[in-house]
């Protein structure tokens, strides 16, 4: 029979490995990943954002089955769930962007044709415009759907596509219906000789009159008919109050990124990651102690990112006016293509340099 010593000592041990089991099972504290994981996100970030067969690594011969079987892959290789890096979420989206186009028949179609994002309105109606220059007359067709029996025009967020494509809730096949649920009746037009259209909802049912019965007017359905112009009125002014005061106290002080900077903004800071010096207004962070300026420098990150996207955007949509341009109506001007090639686009181009 062994001592009481023994036993205390092994009920100790055992006591030991089941609180290491227990931190364990609750899950490590930083976020980890493979090096295949890594490999993907940044190798998916490095590719433009409208690069779809590239991101999905798919030529443009693919099928639909390859384009499904590539988006399971890398789906799950960079869910932000699965794979702890930093930029992980990012090259999720850009999968399921990727996937979100080429898995729909008539957007994949557009692109290939066009080679400009198919939801973007901008790139749409240059499209269109380029097919059939006098297409702006005809008008839309009232209730059409999104065509192809694919995402339609819902926005999906790309972990609702991720939980859907993998049997998250109703995904009746790869492109399917995404059900029904609730749903808006709007009204537009009215009036005599103005024909009302309704959209999403059932015809609301007439109100039964007897001929020639008037009902009471009253003070209530007098506020009631005169509260839009109340509205138009009350909202401009609430709306400058506020925008006001928002004004006066804003979140994140002034930045200047590019030399040379102006005159006031004599503090220079360096961002964290990149490693980039930015300038700011002593008088706007007087208050700011060390720790609430690490902060700022790691805002300074995103703000400088958002301004080099959306100049970016602007440089590849005049780049995509100047090819169309380039291509006329009836034959190509080489001149005219030439610039359109060499035009420079130096958002883009830090975004590159940047590894975003």
């Amino acid at each position: 029979m062994p001592d009481a010593s023994t036993s205390g000592a092994s009920a100790s041990q055992n006591d030991a490995s089941a609180r290491n089991r227990r931190e364990h099972n609750q899950g490590n504290q930083e976020r980890k990943y493979t090096v295949e994981q890594k490999a993907a996100v940044l190798r998916i970030r490095r590719c433009q954002p409208t690069a779809f067969y590239e991101i999905l690594e798919l030529q443009k011969t693919c099928t639909d089955g390859e384009v499904k079987k590539a988006y399971r892959k890398l789906s799950l290789l960079t869910h932000p769930d699965k794979n702890g890096h930093e930029h992980a979420d990012e090259a999720f989206k850009m999968v399921a962007r990727a996937f979100s186009v080429l898995g729909d028949k008539e957007k994949r179609d557009k692109f290939d044709r066009f080679g400009t994002d198919p939801d973007s309105r901008f790139a749409s109606a240059q499209a269109q415009a380029q097919q059939n220059p006098f297409a702006g007359f005809a008008g839309r067709r009232a209730g059409g759907g999104g065509g192809g029996g694919g995402w339609g025009e819902e926005e999906i967020s790309p972990e609702e596509m991720f939980a859907r494509f993998f049997g998250g809730g109703g995904f009746g096949g790869p492109f399917g219906d995404f059900g029904g649920g609730p749903q808006f009746v709007f009204n537009f037009g009215g009036g005599p000789g103005v024909r009302v259209h309704q959209f999403g909802g059932a015809r609301p049912r007439a109100r039964p009159r007897n001929p020639g019965q008037e009902e009471p007017a009253s003070a209530w359905s007098t506020i009631i008919g005169l509260l839009p112009i109340i509205l138009l009125v009350v909202w401009p002014i609430l709306s400058s109050i506020f925008s006001g005061l928002a004004s006066s106290t804003p979140a994140t002080p002034s930045m200047a990124f590019d030399e040379p900077h102006p005159p006031l903004y004599t503090m220079e800071r360096t961002m964290p990651h990149f490693k980039v010096k930015y300038y700011l207004n002593p008088a706007d962070v007087h208050a700011y102690n060390p720790s609430k300026l690490s902060s700022l420098d790691k805002r300074a990150e995103v703000v400088l990112v958002q301004q080099l996207r959306l100049k970016c955007e602007n440089e590849m949509a005049h780049k995509q006016q100047l090819q169309n341009a380039a291509q006329g109506w009836f034959f190509q001007d080489p001149d005219k293509m030439e610039v359109a090639k060499t035009f420079d686009m130096p958002a883009c181009r830090r975004l590159n340099s940047l590894g975003v």
